[in-house]
């Protein structure tokens, strides 16, 4: 009989539920996720929103933990400052700097106001190419509703400030890496990186793209499975 485990989920830059429902779907009884919304208002670097993520888990004895894409460099963070309880931890289409280095100079740029123009362009192809039950537009369209183009602007430019090389050199425990083969926003270079840093660490690819954990949650539950029996 499996042992009952925890699964903290550390959400992407909209920091909600809303891209991770489908693997948490997908996942067996025995697996009991949670996930950690980042906070709506104030400062959203990592360091303030490593200590809301402690804060909601402070009840568990253990758990497992996943990053996914903005969420690594945080989920690499809690793994280290709570390498007490941290079974394993899981990252998904994620990186430990800056997964676009070149764009890094435009940090000063990075505004509220360019990223509501970006998000709205970004609209077009979801509103016109999908049905309105589509679960991808759905997802889309709940963080179109409740994430401010504000918030999103200040978590890009905590990743353009970020290198948590050190935490993952440090860290003891499992670690598998979840990558998607045709990633346009997480280049194949930050895989390097990581498995530089933590050479044990697992690998395993996912089709699509930079939104592989959504649109293969099934593929990644499976992984993710294998992954925690293993350890």
């Amino acid at each position: 009989m499996r042992t009952h485990v925890t699964f903290v989920l550390l959400p992407g830059l909209d920091g909600s539920a809303a891209f991770l429902r489908p693997l948490i779907d997908a996942l067996p009884a025995w697996i009991t996720p949670r996930v950690i919304s980042y906070p709506r208002d104030g400062a959203q670097d990592y360091d303030t929103l490593l200590r809301h993520a402690l804060a909601q888990t402070t009840d568990l004895d253990a758990y497992w933990l996943l990053g996914s894409s903005f969420g690594g460099p945080l989920a690499l963070r809690m793994a280290s400052a709570d390498a007490a309880r941290v079974r394993g931890l899981v990252l998904s289409t994620s990186f430990v700097r800056m997964p676009q280095p070149r764009r890094a100079k435009w940090a000063p740029f990075v505004s509220s106001t360019v990223i509501g123009a970006l998000r709205t362009a970004r609209r077009l192809p979801v509103w016109l190419g999908r049905r309105r039950s589509d679960p991808f537009r759905i997802a889309k369209a709940e963080t179109w509703r409740h994430v401010s183009s504000h918030e999103l602007a200040a978590r890009i430019r905590t990743v353009m400030r970020e290198d948590a090389s050190a935490h993952l050199r440090a860290l003891g425990i499992p670690v598998l890496c979840l990558v998607a083969a045709d990633d346009t926003v997480v280049l194949p270079h930050n895989l390097d990186d990581l498995v530089a840093l933590k050479p044990d660490a697992g690998v395993e690819s996912l089709p699509g793209s930079h939104m592989a954990l959504f649109h293969h949650a099934g593929l990644a539950a499976q992984h993710i499975v294998r992954f925690m029996e293993r350890h």
